[in-house]
């Protein structure tokens, strides 16, 4: 799937208040990374109807939603079993990238990482995720109360990065981010211009690791999901390279877009908030990285 269609197909959007993460510093803790089985080294962001952060759509979609925001240990480790490729789900392995895959690719001990957690409580799943950067503070603005229809999403210029997610072909890739993605901007027809730099199939070269435990009986409905955004990976990627947007400041925000048979939703919330981006190191970095 196409990432300008992330603008057609967003049927609601939550949005926290701003949350303060300061209490949760980061640290070279061990946190649960288990496709969401638990949520050790997670903080608790809200629910999908919690009033105050809804926009739009559909109020019927139940679960919870986590935050993370760590470094990268390199005791790290991600618990429980692998789903096999192609097999059915048991609602408690997870599917996704491997134990090995935090160490590999662009991933390295001491890199700072933000995390996303979905967690559903009611009998919905979903099979999709679109991740969103969102570093301005206007491309996902929340409703003004629970249930009103008065939010809106859109693409600001080197503001907003997709990060695609849960990609199956065949059950291989399930869980997995499918493209990292950057928005350039607008065409004269009013299309969304996005580069891939990654491709569109998913490698360890990506700035993002994802993790779900598939419902028991399915091949690609989630139960939970762990999104982990590296940001010192993105911020290295843009230093040596021409992709890679490292529009991180202290006001960034991360959001997601979640799609299911019965509807779809989106969420938003800041991470990390400014005490926490100072916890992290980012304090001067982020003005010192070259915006996309």
């Amino acid at each position: 799937m196409k990432e300008n269609m992330i603008k057609t197909r967003i049927a609601s959007v939550l949005a926290a208040a701003a949350i303060s993460l300061v209490g949760s510093a980061a640290s070279a803790q061990v946190v649960d990374i288990n496709g969401g089985n638990s949520w050790t080294g997670w903080s608790s962001v809200g629910t999908s109807q919690t009033s105050g952060i809804w926009v739009l759509g559909s109020t019927s979609r139940t679960f919870n939603i986590y935050s993370a925001n760590f470094v990268l240990s390199a005791g790290q480790t991600v618990g429980g079993s692998r789903l096999a490729d192609g097999a059915a789900g048991n609602g408690t392995s997870y599917s996704g990238d491997g134990g090995g895959s935090l160490f590999a690719g662009s991933w390295q001990a001491g890199d700072r990482i933000l995390g996303i957690g979905i967690q559903y409580t009611g009998t919905t799943r979903a099979h999709n995720w679109f991740f969103h950067q969102d570093s301005g503070v206007n491309n996902i603005l929340p409703a003004s109360s629970f249930g009103a229809g008065d939010g809106s999403v859109g693409f600001d210029t080197g503001d907003t990065s997709g990060y695609i997610d849960n990609y199956s072909s065949g059950g291989i890739y399930r869980g997995q981010t499918r493209q990292y993605s950057v928005f350039t901007g607008f065409s004269a027809n009013g299309s969304s211009n996005f580069i891939t730099p990654y491709g569109v199939t998913p490698t360890l070269a990506m700035p993002t690791r994802t993790f779900t435990v598939i419902d028991a009986g399915s091949m690609g409905d989630s139960k939970s999901i762990q999104h982990l955004i590296n940001i010192d990976a993105i911020l290295r990627s843009n230093g040596g390279s021409t992709f890679g947007d490292g529009g991180f400041g202290p006001n960034t925000r991360f959001g997601f877009y979640e799609s299911g048979a019965s509807g779809a939703t989106e969420q938003i919330f800041p991470i990390p908030a400014p005490g926490a981006f100072a916890l992290l190191g980012l304090a001067g970095v982020a003005g010192k990285r070259r915006r996309r």
